[in-house]
């Protein structure tokens, strides 16, 4: 498995590779330098070296061990460690003393400058024409004004790799999150559409089964009739059942609303056939939709929100007000909308007060429905007393022309 390295590691594998970087420039430094010195001269510059070589493991903590030791180097022989010293420097470019030390340098190549030792010249001028002064000039260029420019890039470079990292970073941590996010909506997203779907069919099956129960001695046409509603609502909801399932399993997005194509039509008819399965199960159902708004081509997504705002509201009635009357009332026009209410009566006082559904529903239905509403342009409100439990919602008129596009009424 390939493993990546964190922030953490990358600074300190970054660290070691410096660290040997200034090892190597100090060792070469030292192999030309020395071979120009002799006796004791010789030994205190080793000694120095060796100094600075340890300095330069330190050089984080201590910025200017570095510099001192390669200013007493330049004193008593070379001013060439002065460059990485002062290269360290533009790295810990953070250092409001870094001024006044660069100041003392250019003052100690100053001082020295009268030694001869040139680390820079100039091809075609003759020496007595550009020293002392243009060796010092040429010195204070190569020794502190190069190496200090090129820390000072190191450390803009640094600053701009930490930036991209973090954003990087951010960027992660923010499609994660996004990530994270978009799956509890799809969880929610697929919750709400099961229970619109599996509710209302379970419901249904559930009343079914009452009145098999109550109708056991009325015959066995009847009790065949009723065993053939079940078995036609178990079916429907075993086979929407293995869609959201099959769905899932193929690590697909589940769209319930699918499942609806073959009843959820352009226009309001498939509301009577949602209230006609309600009547053959057992339930008194009494329906008002107009003719002149039950057959008008309406956007795809009105008459589905609209379909799952009656069956919600018929699944509530089967399941908290059994064997009450529900009517179901749709109007409309371009100027109001179109107006949906489902009522049905309280259970009567003797019942337990569990039965109102908004007290006892799952907090899936009727939060999901405002939100279906909301989404197409509409509203959704419950009224829920002593006497009577009603949805009421509005939605946008909305049509279609022949191609199934919007267009205006």
């Amino acid at each position: 498995m390939r493993m990546t390295r964190g922030p953490a590691a990358m600074i300190a594998h970054t660290s070691r590779i410096g660290s040997a970087l200034y090892l190597v420039v100090i060792a070469a430094l030292t192999v030309v330098t020395a071979s120009g010195l002799r006796g004791p001269e010789l030994a205190l510059f080793l000694v120095l070296a060796v100094a600075l070589a340890a300095a330069t493991q330190l050089r984080t903590r201590w910025p200017f061990l570095l510099v001192i030791i390669a200013a007493v180097t330049a004193l008593t022989s070379t001013q060439i460690f002065l460059a990485p010293a002062v290269f360290n420097l533009g790295v810990r470019r953070n250092s409001r003393w870094n001024p006044a030390v660069l100041a003392l340098c250019v003052g100690l190549l100053a001082l020295v400058s009268g030694r001869d030792e040139r680390l820079v010249s100039l091809e075609g001028l003759a020496p007595d024409e550009w020293s002392p002064l243009g060796s010092w000039v040429l010195n204070v260029i190569a020794v502190i004004g190069i190496p200090y420019v090129a820390g000072l890039a190191i450390a803009a470079r640094r600053d701009l790799l930490d930036s991209l990292r973090a954003r990087a970073a951010h960027a992660e941590a923010e499609r994660t999150a996004r990530a994270a996010e978009a799956v509890l909506l799809e969880r929610a997203r697929i919750a709400s559409e099961a229970h619109d779907v599996l509710g209302h069919k379970l419901s249904l099956l559930t009343m079914q089964a009452g009145g098999l129960e109550l109708n056991a001695g009325a015959g066995p046409e009847v009790v065949a009739h009723q065993a053939r509603l079940i078995r036609t609502s178990a079916r429907a909801a075993l086979n929407d059942l293995r869609s959201i399932i099959g769905s899932l399993d193929a690590g697909e997005s589940v769209d319930v609303d699918a499942l609806d194509s073959g009843t959820v039509v352009n226009d309001l008819s498939s509301i009577r056939r949602l209230v006609d399965e309600s009547v053959q199960s057992g339930a008194t159902v009494q329906l008002r939709l107009p003719e002149a708004i039950e057959h008008r081509d309406l956007d795809r997504a009105i008459t589905r929100a609209t379909y799952r705002i009656v069956q919600e509201g018929l699944t509530n009635a089967h399941k908290h007000a059994p064997g009450l009357p529900v009517s179901v009332t749709l109007d409309g026009n371009p100027s109001s909308g179109i107006l949906i209410e489902v009522r049905n009566p309280t259970p009567s006082a003797s019942s337990s007060p569990a039965k109102s559904p908004a007290r006892t529903a799952s907090g899936r239905g009727i939060p999901g429905l405002r939100e279906r509403a909301r989404i197409v342009g509409g509203e959704l409100t419950v009224h829920d007393d002593a006497s009577a439990f009603a949805l009421s919602a509005r939605l946008p008129w909305v049509v279609t022309d022949g191609d199934g596009k919007q267009a205006e009424s």
